[in-house]
């Protein structure tokens, strides 16, 4: 049995995110999934870890689109089928106002995990 070790719920959703690393090319791939500490994001080229990016995301809350703009640190890269990567990035700051930022994706996923 596997057992959940994660400290905060993720939830799976799928939409684009633009993350754009301090070296290196940036990239555009598809988030999968989402917790208040950072995303699960999935593309087809390899990018390394331990450094900093900036991502742009947009959420869905009470009919509006919501931009999300932060800082992360790329905790993780690895492969998955299909010539794929599963891309897990931490939240380090929030660009757009911080509170307010860290409240939304908090609702937000208040808001699937009682509509699931």
């Amino acid at each position: 049995m596997k057992l959940n070790t994660r400290l905060h719920n993720r939830i799976r959703f799928k939409t684009w995110v633009k993350v754009v690393p301090r070296q290196g090319p940036g990239l555009l791939g598809n988030i999968e999934d989402i917790s208040s500490a950072g995303l699960g994001i999935e593309h087809d080229r390899m990018i390394a870890t331990g450094g900093d990016c900036h991502v742009y995301f947009m959420l869905p809350l009470d009919g509006r689109e919501h931009i999300v703009q932060a800082h992360c640190r790329i905790a993780s890269c690895r492969p998955i089928e299909g010539n794929r990567y599963h891309v897990g990035l931490a939240f380090v700051d929030f660009v757009s106002d911080p509170r307010a930022t860290a409240t939304l994706i908090e609702s937000f996923i208040r808001h699937v995990e009682q509509t699931a």
